[in-house]
């Protein structure tokens, strides 16, 4: 039916049509107009996935039917044959208007669409779970699954797709799908042998091959690409892009979610998510408040862009955000990835994260932050970042102190730990491979740790907040403050790690096990039960504390 609308792509203008009819070269011209039409039709519906409606028609339309009827000029001889030319030359100016200058026009309601969406808030104040902070970069889950994938067999007829940070089992794991090379490839191999999950919160955590046999996944063709599968069902819902999530039992899904366009097609909200099943094609549908549990990726990272380049941009319209500039505020941009970055609460559900800079070249400070629920589509929107290190500064920082080594800064992520601001940035070698991560205090640049674990990490950034932040009006309630200990042993546990013996104990009085590194403080391999002990500890909240800056053996 819908290949009815290339019958556009014919003369339409009767008095043509009647001093020409008979001629076989304007009846071969038609034919090859109709066959055009077609062909562009096929493009727009069957590889574009374009949604059959009339809004999309007309979006579509006006470039290519003015086109159409602009070729009516070869008639112009033909008296009032000029009538479908000039309306060519009218449908080109309106979709030309429509494309540029009507979005100037609309900033305000961008603006505003938002504003309904957006809770205003001081500061975030929820602390997260030190043992859930993905300290794994993208890069190098991609590089230790690549080396996966290249065990497989007829491994060639594959490659990775986009990978994403998931919860699963309530713990995060980066997740990549495995798809086709090509339409050859497609051809011969079997169905696509699965996926490959990786731990985001264990660095030495190996990548693992999950069997599933899929045949509906993006870079398979005609029927089998999942995107066109949902689309000859769901012909006119707006489909947004593609993500795969596995659930609680690692069977993968694929996610696509769809909505409507305000503003002709300029302003999109998502209204829910087609849930497919790769395995049987299984497609079902969920609105935005009956999701799934293990749906983290309804609002895909560039609806949350959007939103947020127009939060900040157009706070006082067009013509306010390109000269004046008057509380313009816009997302750090970065090279090669997406502007929003996922970040997971304390409840373990995803949000895109954004930090907001002053349209100022090579600013090198936050003006705020904002945080986009990515199931629920909360929006939040933090005024208390300004002055603070934006995400960028904190990479060069990383990079700078790795200088010698010429280690690369991942994606840096801005988490309150130990109630401070502070950016968790990866660094990886030239080959991609995890090498160290930093906690980089988004205050003062210079209070930060460095480690190739966690514990050694958040040990030493506690000692770090203790110690170098001084009067710093946050540090008292953040719960990371340097206290002295003196006490007799009454339990004593040693074990060897990479950092040499590791010694636990107890203090007589204390529910606290203490740890003391061998390798910071070489005599406390001697400690036994009962023996006397002088010390200073990072006094937090948990019940292991790290032994810093002192250690005593009495006499």
């Amino acid at each position: 039916m819908y290949y009815l609308i290339s019958l556009f792509a014919l003369t339409l203008n009767p008095f043509i049509w009647k001093a020409n009819y008979k001629k076989k070269s304007f009846l071969f011209f038609q034919g090859f107009r109709l066959i055009v039409g077609i062909i562009i039709t096929f493009i727009l519906t069957y590889i574009g996935l374009v949604d059959h409606t009339w809004e999309a028609f007309i979006s579509y339309g006006l470039f290519i039917v003015g086109v159409f009827f602009l070729a009516d000029i070869l008639f112009i001889q033909v008296k009032r044959a000029a009538i479908t030319p000039f309306l060519g030359i009218a449908f080109i100016v309106a979709g030309l208007y429509f494309t540029f200058i009507y979005p100037m026009t609309i900033t305000n309601d961008k603006y505003e669409f938002v504003k309904q969406k957006v809770t205003i808030e001081k500061k975030e104040v929820s602390a997260i779970d030190e043992q859930h902070i993905p300290v794994v970069p993208e890069k190098y889950a991609r590089y230790r699954s690549e080396k996966l994938l290249g065990e497989l067999k007829h491994s060639s007829y594959y490659d990775l797709g986009d990978s994403t940070i998931q919860k699963i089992n309530n713990h995060l794991y980066w997740v990549t799908p495995i798809e086709y090379t090509g339409f050859f490839k497609w051809l011969k191999g079997a169905k696509v042998p699965g996926y490959i999950k990786m731990s985001a919160e264990d660095e030495r955590a190996e990548a693992e091959l999950i069997k599933a046999e899929m045949s509906y996944v993006p870079s398979a063709y005609f029927g089998k690409d999942v995107k066109r599968h949902v689309r000859g069902i769901h012909k006119d819902m707006i489909l947004l892009d593609v993500s795969f999530e596995p659930d609680d039992k690692d069977h993968p899904y694929y996610v696509i979610p769809y909505g409507k366009y305000e503003k002709f097609r300029n302003i999109i909200d998502v209204k829910g998510i087609y849930l497919v099943d790769p395995v049987t094609g299984k497609t079902e549908d969920y609105s935005m408040n009956n999701l799934p549990d293990f749906i983290d990726h309804a609002i895909p990272t560039n609806v949350a862009e959007d939103w947020n380049e127009w939060y900040g941009k157009y706070v006082h319209g067009f013509w306010n955000s390109h000269f004046s500039q008057e509380d313009v505020m816009v997302p750090t941009k970065w090279e090669g990835v997406d502007e929003v970055n996922g970040v997971f609460n304390k409840d373990l559900q995803l949000q895109w994260f954004t930090d907001f800079t002053r349209p100022k070249s090579g600013s090198g400070s936050m003006v705020s932050y904002s945080i986009l629920n990515a199931r629920t589509g909360k929006f939040t929107f933090f005024t208390e970042g300004n002055g603070l290190l934006n995400g960028k500064s904190a990479m060069n920082v990383a990079e700078k102190t790795f200088r010698a080594n010429k280690y690369e800064a991942g994606t840096p992520i801005l988490y309150t730990i130990y109630g401070q601001f502070t950016w968790v940035v990866p660094l990886m070698d030239s080959n991609h491979v995890f090498r160290e991560m930093m906690l980089i205090n988004a205050k003062d640049e210079k209070v930060y740790s460095t480690g190739d674990t966690k514990r050694s990490l958040f040990d030493d950034y506690k000692y770090a907040i203790a110690t170098k932040l001084g009067n710093d009006e946050t540090t008292p309630t953040d719960k990371a403050l340097l206290k002295s200990l003196k006490g007799s042993i009454t339990h004593v546990y040693k074990a060897e790690t990479d950092r040499g013996t590791a010694v636990k104990f107890m203090i007589k009085g204390s529910n606290k096990i203490f740890v003391v590194q061998s390798n910071d403080f070489p005599y406390s391999i001697f400690i036994e039960k009962g023996t006397s002990v002088e010390f200073s500890y990072i006094d937090t909240n948990e019940t292991i504390a790290s032994v810093n800056g002192e250690f005593k053996i009495n006499e």
